[in-house]
């Protein structure tokens, strides 16, 4: 059988693009060498910031706004809850931090309405917190997503719609035919012919399409679930999806198993994505325990009730991968996310969808050209 789309990798772009195709009436291969949302994955988590404050740049927060409504049209078809629209609160511990101060303007600009808090008022309003000099609050703007309940539903969707879903099927290589890719190789040895090839392998894509014009290079952070002493304090309402910009940590009120997650936003050590994610992390938990004793010391002796490593496909400037191959016209990779793509990840399918089946889409796809010339970023956004 020759396919119309065959898609590499099962993680929410993958099974998003799936999900588009299907209701396209595509014939779509979705293949996946462990399972959706598998614990290795980015897309592997309880939650996944949904933020559209993105320092001034106005199409990220365009992007996000489109997504948000595409998740919510997703949940209502489901009868899902995987989107929780709870607001944003961004802190600073000094004046006029760079990224906090575009933020709030960047939002002011498109009409949103963030309210500017002083230290008294944090502390009036958000007695978690300590150290901090000022920040905004977006009532009901952004909020978390389920990360792999979506994923897990976006491609159980696919499935319902005829695409074939291939679990434990680790593509190999491209077969190459007449100028074009023809087939994705497993490692079994089945070849899965099609028309159209999508590979969304996210920190595992330069294994299979290597030599890619934009590095793309796995990335270390850490997340971690505590229980705290007092939940009333840090359940929602009480505490929205937080960060404190200016030392990279974030986290999220009370949402899995009686836990909240906290974790660190940086461009961490370079990482084997097939390395262990649950094992020990000496130096993530004392940063962890630093900024919890510093900014959340309620919170500084909490319980750990689960902590793993995460892994950024990162790019040289933390924007996307979004392009044909230039060697290989009908192979599109989709790559290079850098630890804030997932909430794009329902609009990023239907990009990705329509590029498979138009050649084009509504968005200026240039930003995330592979031709780009990329201005190097010291933090990820």
């Amino acid at each position: 059988m020759t396919y119309d789309v065959v898609i590499v990798g099962a993680g929410v772009m993958g099974s998003a693009a799936a999900y588009w195709l299907s209701r396209a009436g595509k014939r779509v291969a979705l293949l996946e060498k462990h399972e959706p949302a598998h614990v290795g994955a980015a897309s592997g988590d309880h939650s996944r910031k949904v933020r559209y404050q993105y320092q001034g740049q106005d199409i990220y927060t365009e992007m996000v706004a489109e997504a948000v409504k595409l998740w919510n049209e997703f949940d209502r078809q489901l009868g899902t809850d995987f989107y929780q629209s709870q607001g944003a609160l961004s802190l600073q511990s000094v004046p006029a931090h760079p990224s906090i101060t575009a933020d709030y303007d960047g939002l002011q600009r498109l009409g949103f309405e963030p309210r500017w808090l002083d230290s008294s008022q944090l502390r009036r309003m958000f007695p978690q917190f300590s150290n901090v000099d000022s920040g905004y609050f977006v009532e009901g703007l952004g909020g978390y997503i389920d990360a792999a309940g979506a994923t897990r539903a976006l491609a159980r969707a696919a499935v319902d719609l005829g695409a074939e879903l291939h679990s434990a099927t680790e593509v190999v290589s491209l077969s190459e035919s007449g100028g074009c890719v023809s087939a994705a190789v497993a490692h079994d040895g089945r070849s899965f012919e099609g028309e159209t090839f999508i590979v969304a392998l996210g920190s595992w894509t330069p294994r299979l399409v290597s030599n890619l014009s934009i590095d793309v290079r796995p990335s270390a952070a850490r997340v971690h679930y505590l229980k705290p002493e007092d939940p009333s304090l840090y359940a929602f309402p009480s505490l929205p999806p937080f960060a404190v910009a200016d030392t990279n940590f974030y986290g999220f009120p009370i949402h899995w198993r009686g836990s909240m997650k906290v974790a660190e936003h940086a461009i961490g050590r370079r990482f084997d994505p097939d390395e262990d994610r649950e094992g020990p992390d000496p130096e993530a938990f004392s940063k962890l325990r630093g900024f919890l004793h510093t900014y959340m010391p309620g919170l500084a002796d909490a319980e750990v009730t689960y902590s793993k490593t995460c892994t950024y496909a990162m790019t040289p400037d933390s924007d996307f991968v979004i392009d044909v191959l230039p060697e290989r016209p009908n192979v599109l990779v989709a790559t290079g996310f850098s630890g804030h793509g997932f909430k794009f990840g329902i609009l990023i399918g239907q990009m990705l969808s329509e590029l498979a089946v138009h050649g084009s889409t509504r968005w200026d796809m240039s930003r995330f050209s592979l031709s780009r010339t990329p201005t190097v970023v010291e933090e990820p956004w």
